[in-house]
């Protein structure tokens, strides 16, 4: 992977984080670790090598930091939070890393600003709504995600699988996935992106190793709609990631 592509690798990352309600009595605190990411590239002839990126959390009365995305708490009641982020969006691609997409203008990373709504609900999960926009005006476009976490425990390990649906307006498909008429050559016609709907599956797995350490892996997979998978750029239907990592509980 060049360093150009280590924005979306370390987009990623952020997925390995564990939702607020898998620390329920958590105090404020910072970790720090490693993570091992594969994960694959929809687009043509983009192959994404394993990459050792860093890891970040903070978990703080009312600010908090997981991955790339960081937030303030403004409303709090019971399982019930709600309150501003900011988050790297690391989609796109650079021309030169892909034979396929010489002449296409790079399609960069961005910035997220938005808002998050969460509602924990004992022994059932987490459910999540968001809602966001380009603060860069890369895109131009925005976000809408709704999500599931559920919570179990079982032999020192705790196991979170979840659902989630993002929906994506035209202008984001359309900058990452679309093909402009100045772009199109002979067997890369023209394409324009529409609105689309993403389904995700995934689950991740902790267990502590022992004083401040804890092990973490995580597995999902991504179905792309048709509205991506009839781009000439894209040349399959689904993206997986994978990652394993530690991270160390640093003294409050």
């Amino acid at each position: 992977m060049t360093p150009r592509l280590l924005p979306a690798a370390l987009a990623a990352a952020l997925l390995a984080t564990l939702p607020a309600h898998a620390q329920e009595n958590a105090q404020p605190r910072w970790t720090v670790g490693l993570l091992a990411i594969e994960r694959d590239s929809p687009y043509r002839q983009i192959d994404e090598d394993l990459l050792v990126v860093p890891l970040v959390r903070f978990e703080g009365e009312r600010a908090y930091l997981r991955g790339l995305r960081g937030g303030i708490v403004l409303v709090e009641d019971g399982g019930f939070e709600f309150g501003p982020f900011l988050q790297v969006r690391g989609d796109g691609y650079d021309a030169g890393d892909s034979p396929y997409l010489a002449g296409m203008d790079d399609r960069k990373f961005s910035l997220d600003a938005g808002v998050a709504a969460s509602w924990r609900i004992p022994r059932v999960g987490q459910f999540e709504a968001s809602l966001a926009t380009d603060a860069l005006d890369r895109s131009g476009g925005q976000e809408a995600e709704l999500s599931y976490t559920a919570l179990l425990r079982a032999g020192g390990w705790t196991v979170l699988p979840s659902l989630a649906l993002r929906w994506q307006s035209a202008d984001m498909v359309d900058y990452y996935y679309g093909v402009r008429a100045d772009e199109a050559i002979v067997g890369r016609p023209a394409y324009a992106g529409d609105s689309a709907l993403f389904p995700e599956l995934a689950v991740l797995v902790t267990r502590p190793l022992g004083g401040r350490w804890q092990l973490f892996a995580r597995a999902g997979h991504s179905w792309l709609p048709s509205e991506v998978t009839d781009s000439p750029l894209v040349d399959q239907d689904g993206r997986t990631t994978v990652l394993v990592g530690v991270g160390y509980a640093l003294a409050d």
